[in-house]
Formats: C-alpha cells, structure tokens, sequence
C-alpha cells in the first residue's frame, strides 16, 4: 500500500532521540550510528517501491511523500530542524511530491502537458511555420476543445485525489496548491503557444478557457491562490 509504515514512525523516534544524543560528548559514535541508520531507511523504502508498488509512479510518490512527511513531522516536533536526516527526508519529500503532481496532472491533462514540452521549443527556434508543420498541430482543436470539457471536473478529480492520498492534511493542501499551480503555469504557457499560433483567435476561440476563469475555480478548493 501507500501508507506510512511501522517502521517509519519508529525510524523518526530514534533519530531524534539520537540527535539530543550526538549534542552530547559522544557526537562521533552517535553521528556515525545515525548514518548507519539513515542508509538503512533509505533502502528500506527504496525496496518497497521495487518490490511493492513497481512502476506505478503515482502510488510509489504518495508512499514516498507520506513516509518522508512523517519523519520530518516527528524531527520538527522534537525541535530537529536541521542536520542530514531531515535533509535527506526534506529532499525525499520534494522529489515525490513533484513527481505526484506530474502524474496526476497527466491524468486529465496529458494531452496539453504534451502538446506544450514539443512546441515550445521549435516554436522558440523556427517560429509559428515550425510548429504548424508538426503532427501536434493536428491535433491543437482538439485539445482546445477537450480541455473546454473537461477542465473543471479535472480539478475536482485532483482535490479528490490529494485529500484521499496524504495522511497529514497540511501537507496535503500544499501538494493541492503545487498541483493547482502547475496546471496554471501549464495552461498559461499553452495559451501563449496559441496566441503566437492564431494571433487573432483561432476557429476554436469560443473554446478557449481564460486564466482568471481557472483561478475562480481553483480558489473554491485552496484558500492559499
């Protein structure tokens, strides 16, 4: 599953049990034991990504960011701020949350995500004929108009997702507010790929969702926007 596991609590007690310890004269001794011990979590949940939950990236980001959130959780509150464990767990945490947010982004979203990392850049370097001589070209209306349909229902599938996924509900309005934020900066950057494309609109133009429109939106699901 996707849950933090027994251990992960355990793991956080020790470790901050063991920085009080390493403040102390035997620093060295306990400093090379909390290595130790890191390394070996580090593996630990490595191994269940492979031999539990493969290749599928959502779940393994959702085990990875709660496992994580709970040691820094247990560090913070016993006033560990700083040191290589909570480095390793906050960089842990970053990375998974980042990948969560791709994959479910790509959910509803996959086809303009897609659309706007292949046009970007030859639209940059050879400009609007570039671009309309590329297959994705073909595609753009119905992308326009697929977006137009399913925009709103995407956001309500992402809060759904996120509130289901995160067992600390803090955090999980911060990966809400990530997600939220890369589908602006997703869309935003699709409707400059448009504008360059169709200066004065398009025939899809009645189709076209605008950024404030989002932003209604999303602010009935984070406080945060």
């Amino acid at each position: 599953g996707v849950n933090v596991l027994p251990v992960t609590r355990r793991y956080g007690e020790l470790a901050a049990s063991l920085h009080v310890l390493a403040e102390g004269p035997v620093e060295q001794r306990v400093l090379s034991t909390t290595s130790t011990l890191r390394s070996a979590m580090h593996s630990l949940l490595s191994a269940r990504l492979g031999s539990v939950l493969r290749t599928q990236r959502k779940k393994q980001a959702i085990f990875m960011v709660n496992n994580a959130d709970m040691v820094l959780s247990i560090l913070r509150e016993r006033g560990v701020r700083s040191g290589d464990d909570t480095r390793m767990f906050e960089e842990m945490l970053d990375t998974h949350k980042s990948v969560f947010v791709e994959e479910v982004l790509s959910v509803t979203y996959g086809r303009l995500i897609r659309f706007v990392k292949a046009t970007e850049q030859p639209l940059a370097q050879g400009g609007v004929e570039a671009v309309r001589k590329m297959p994705e070209h073909a595609q753009l209306e119905a992308i326009v108009k697929e977006f137009h349909a399913d925009w709103k229902r995407g956001i309500e599938a992402i809060n759904v997702e996120v509130m289901k996924s995160f067992s600390n509900f803090k955090n999980g309005m911060e990966i809400l507010k990530q997600t939220l934020t890369q589908l602006l900066l997703y869309h935003t950057r699709f409707l400059d790929i448009v504008k360059q494309l169709y200066p004065n609109g398009g025939p899809f133009a009645r189709y076209m969702i605008t950024i404030s429109t989002i932003m209604n939106e999303i602010k009935t699901y984070s406080r945060n926007f």
